[in-house]
């Protein structure tokens, strides 16, 4: 396996009624991601999404996405945040969906609905 690839895969988190999710708390220890601050957003393919903790990580590589398709959100008291709507509804995430928390070294924290779990699998296949 090709030792580029480091992903680690944290939990599965549901989406709530309000379309806001919790960031698992191992997650947001390995990250340092705090409370009250901002993070990146952008989606990946119209399969994912994904938060960064550190915005000059994503400019120094070639992208899957357009800079300004890359959105902000705030993190809440409980360590959560909002997905935009917009964002829901060209993913197709709904309430009481489950979605894969996966952190990629450089790529962000990625959150994959299950339905499309065959994503992260040819994600993995091609970097092998």
């Amino acid at each position: 396996m090709n030792e580029n690839i480091k992903l680690k895969i944290y939990w599965v988190v549901t989406v709530w009624a309000k379309g806001q999710i919790i960031i698992p708390k191992e997650c947001r220890e390995d990250l340092n991601i705090l409370v009250w601050n901002r993070y990146p957003i952008a989606d990946i393919e119209q399969k994912a999404f994904a938060l960064w903790v550190n915005i000059k990580n994503i400019c120094k590589e070639n992208l899957w996405f357009k800079l300004e398709d890359i959105w902000e959100v705030s993190i809440w008291s409980k360590y959560q945040f909002v997905i935009p709507s917009f964002l829901r509804k060209d993913l197709g995430i709904s309430v009481w969906d489950n979605l894969i928390t996966i952190w990629k070294e450089k790529k962000g924290l990625w959150f994959i609905k299950n339905d499309n779990i065959d994503f992260l699998f040819e994600y993995i296949k091609e970097n092998m």
